[in-house]
């Protein structure tokens, strides 16, 4: 193949512009377009000389073209993107990608999963004037000065309030539209200074105007990405700017007076000017006969031709991060945006797990018709309920079947969001729920049904096929617990039953007063167990496990659902973890006091040795050393994204040799 042949997906001033261009590219061909307004496509099909579609799968089931470019209004971004890649199309889409951080994550998840190139389009960034800009940053690296970027992108539209960028349900309003530009250019010039191919801000603060329709009309924000860099951005739909670049340092300025267009309108003419205490010491100017589209098509085309599934100049990484600090400007601003309730979401609607190639197996399980997964799915780390749908979703289409749960789970929205996903779903029969209750200071045998009620009433459930008591009350005999939990079983609200965070003492204890009384036994523990040993807890009322417990374990044949089964990032290579998104994310602090032991430390050396000769992440060791510990462990996870969640995955089906299981257990 030497050249990829492309379809585009809508007929716009953008979609004409793309059309025009693509005559110029060495490395691809038009074919075809769909749009949904009959006139137009015919006139757009015949002045390009292509076929036309006016059915989107008649386009897109075509063996006709390799690839698509997405020139659609923001929130049909997914939709269509999703069926191209289901359809095993190449996708350059223009920005944004999406319209929240939650669909571009799976996007570009499922992408990768289908081996499916996928490129967000900001021409400016295949452009010879960005990279020198990036060139000329070099000398800043080792400053110690502060470093002020500052940018801006604005316009004066005088549009209806029934136009798409006064639209809340079209993804309108200045950020999504023209603010992705100034912030995708500071997180690249931050991180080019850093050594970084981008840079994630530490904080932001905005201000902006609203519309009466809801959408920001105009916004500015202050960025802190170190100590010593600063940005300011701003965007408008209301308001011209001068929509130019500078940087500042000292007596170095560094000035663009066309950062995204490049000189399209000055006919190819751009510069890049430096300055020395005001003086114009260096001006690097470019006459680009080339074009902004026809460089982004080729560079897109070229990385499919090579088989790359990402673009070099701007990464799936780089793009969700984009993505994800957008979100946080709109929400900082104030715009509530419709779209991300599960109701309207079209990544919600997609059930996009059925296109996935499944990775983990299924594992027939006894005292339950269900098939279990080797992994079990956290259900306290989900932000919203999109983002719960997004990663149960991706977790189901990866062959995962448990999910973990609990009554005090982010305020009993982990029963709701996992209850909603199920019966939308339709997965009552086919996935297990693990459920947990009587969490300390409610840790009593008669507070434990109605718990088990309320949570059963989220879940939207008959029976909960796991329950364990959450945490353990040295005040009360087993037997107590023991008993509550028989009844309750034998009038058909739980299966399986155990105990998470019990000790060897009382969890044998409880199995041997259940079996000498003819009453049903824990036959399922949840403490903690990872490569690295628990010194003290990370909670109060923490347990985890020994050698002495794990023998017991196997032995009786107990089913071990292990939490923290990566240590809470102690085997990640960096170290310095600084997100506040969730109230249990770890810090270095709880770090040292938890997990900083000789042994641990060893440990973690070796992980980290044996996962460089295999080159995977270390924590992909450490997840597979869990797995290999029995049959009889089932490790919970609590992924925040999808890269983290395939990562456990891959983790999962690592094989350790014996010597390397030896070396890592160094007891």
């Amino acid at each position: 193949m030497s050249k990829i042949k492309w379809g585009i997906i809508g007929t716009g001033s953008i979609a004409n512009a793309f059309a025009h261009s693509i005559k110029y590219c060495d490395h691809s061909n038009l074919i075809s377009v769909y749009g949904r307004n009959e006139a137009t496509l015919r006139q757009f099909s015949k002045k390009f000389n292509i076929q036309a579609h006016s059915d989107i799968n008649s386009l897109l089931s075509s063996n006709d073209i390799d690839a698509v470019y997405i020139a659609t209004p923001h929130n049909s971004h997914f939709e269509y993107a999703f069926q191209s890649i289901k359809n095993k199309k190449h996708v350059l889409c223009e920005k944004p990608i999406t319209i929240n951080h939650i669909e571009s994550m799976v996007l570009f998840g499922l992408a990768k999963d289908a081996e499916i190139f996928l490129m967000e389009a900001y021409m400016y960034r295949t452009h010879p004037q960005t990279i020198n800009i990036l060139n000329s940053l070099k000398i800043l690296r080792d400053t110690k000065e502060e470093i002020s970027i500052n940018c801006s992108f604005g316009f004066n539209a005088e549009i209806p309030e029934d136009h798409r960028l006064r639209n809340l349900m079209m993804g309108g309003g200045a950020i999504l539209d023209v603010g992705c530009y100034p912030l995708s250019m500071v997180k690249l010039l931050a991180g080019q200074i850093l050594s970084k191919p981008y840079a994630d801000p530490e904080s932001i603060e905005v201000s902006g105007e609203l519309d009466t329709t809801g959408v920001d009309l105009n916004s500015k924000a202050h960025i802190v990405f170190t100590d010593n860099i600063k940005a300011n951005i701003s965007c408008a739909i209301n308001k011209e700017y001068e929509n130019n670049l500078e940087v500042l340092c000292g007596n170095f300025k560094l000035e663009v007076s066309q950062p995204w267009h490049c000189g399209q309108f000055q006919e190819g003419l751009s510069s890049i000017k430096i300055y020395n205490k005001e003086s114009l010491v260096e001006e690097i100017a470019y006459k680009d006969d080339v074009g902004l589209f026809t460089r982004e098509i080729d560079h897109a085309s070229q990385s499919i031709l090579q088989g790359s599934l990402e673009s070099e100049l701007i990464s799936h990484n780089d793009s969700q991060s984009i993505m994800l600090w957008l979100d946080r400007w709109r929400q900082e601003t104030g715009v509530v945006c419709p779209f991300e309730s599960k109701d309207v979401s079209p990544m919600v609607k997609s059930n996009f797990y059925s296109i996935q190639k499944r990775k983990l197996d299924s594992i027939s399980a006894n005292n339950t018709d269900k098939q279990f997964s080797r992994l079990v799915l956290g259900c306290d780390n989900q932000t919203s309920d999109i983002h719960a749908y997004a990663m149960f979703d991706y977790f189901y289409g990866a062959g995962g079947r448990i999910f973990d749960t609990a009554y005090i789970y982010n305020n009993g929205l982990g029963d709701k969001y996992l209850g909603d996903w199920i019966n939308s779903r339709n997965l009552q029969n086919d996935v297990v729920v693990l459920g947990k209750g009587a969490h300390t200071p409610d840790c009593k045998p008669e507070l434990i049904k109605p718990q088990i009620e309320e949570s059963l009433e989220r879940l939207k459930i008959s029976k909960i096929d796991i329950y364990c008591l959450h945490r353990d009350n040295n005040e009360i005999p087993v037997s107590e617990f023991v008993d509550a939990l028989d009844e309750i079983k034998a009038e058909g609200l739980i299966n399986n039953i155990g105990a998470s965070n019990w000790n060897l003492d009382r969890f044998s204890t409880a199995r041997d007063y259940a079996l000498k009384n003819n009453k049903e036994p824990f036959t399922v523990l949840s403490n903690n167990f990872s490569l690295a040993e628990m010194l003290e807890p990370v909670w109060p009322g923490c347990v985890g496990i020994n050698n002495q417990f794990l023998d017991y374990i196997k032995s009786n044949e107990i089913k071990l659902f292990p939490w923290s089964s990566t240590a809470r990032g102690f085997f990640i290579r960096k170290k310095e973890i600084t997100t506040k998104e969730h109230f249990s994310n770890p810090s270095l602090e709880e770090e040292k006091r938890v997990w900083h032991s000789k042994k641990n430390l060893e440990r973690r050396e070796i992980c980290f040795e044996i996962a460089d000769k295999k080159n995977v992440e270390p924590i992909e060791i450490a997840i597979a050393y869990v797995v290999h510990t029995s049959s009889l462990v089932f490790p919970l996870i609590g992924p925040r994204t999808i890269n983290e969640l395939n990562s456990s995955i891959f983790g999962s089906q690592i094989d350790l040799s014996e010597e390397e299981l030896s070396r890592l257990s160094i007891d």
